[in-house]
């Protein structure tokens, strides 16, 4: 696990589908070689929103990784700010849930996801493609590349957009899934909602 504290520019498309693509993905992302599977994980997750400015914070335990994310702006934005500090222990963790359950930040519906994560060269680029199934949320792939400028979005967003026409995706619908996201965060299974 890679210790040192990162920043940078998340570049990311998200599509939410049904579990009949979810495994067809699934399959075809773990048979083509050009798809190169680099992380498998679940991941549990406590979020903390400012639901002023959007921005969130995470605090993430997997059997591989113990760390401290926060995220500038809304989760439909294609690039956002990131802040990813890596914590030693889950001791350490469970001491910043802590002070987060005690600041004035709402603290929302925690996830459980399972995700694979593929790298993937396009135009010159590599790019991540992570499958995922959210417990009771949905089933999503995320195409990101990790920018050191907001700026850089500007290239990646058509290639981002070329590899999910590639796969047969589209972005999600931004008002669909933030009436899904809220749905899920009051505490309904939205496995089944329109993709």
């Amino acid at each position: 696990m890679d210790k040192k504290p990162q920043i940078f520019y998340e570049i990311e498309l998200k599509s939410v589908f049904n579990k009949a693509k979810y495994d067809e993905l699934d399959k075809l992302l773990n048979s083509d070689p050009k798809f190169k599977l680099i992380n498998k994980e679940s991941i549990t997750t406590n979020f903390y929103k400012d639901q002023e400015k959007k921005d969130d914070v995470r605090l993430r335990l997997s059997d591989k990784t113990i760390e401290f994310v926060y995220k500038k702006g809304c989760v439909t934005k294609i690039c956002r700010k990131e802040v990813k500090i890596p914590l030693g222990t889950k001791e350490q963790l469970e001491h910043f849930i802590h002070v987060f359950d005690h600041l004035p930040i709402p603290k929302e519906r925690g996830t459980l996801k399972h995700k694979q994560e593929f790298l993937y060269r396009f135009n010159d680029y590599d790019y991540i493609i992570c499958l995922q199934y959210i417990e009771n949320f949905a089933y999503i792939l995320e195409i990101e590349y990790l920018g050191e400028s907001e700026a850089e979005s500007e290239i990646h967003e058509p290639n981002l957009r070329a590899i999910l026409q590639e796969l047969n995706l589209k972005p999600i619908d931004d008002e669909k899934f933030l009436k899904r996201l809220k749905a899920y965060i009051s505490g309904e299974n939205t496995l089944d909602y329109e993709c």
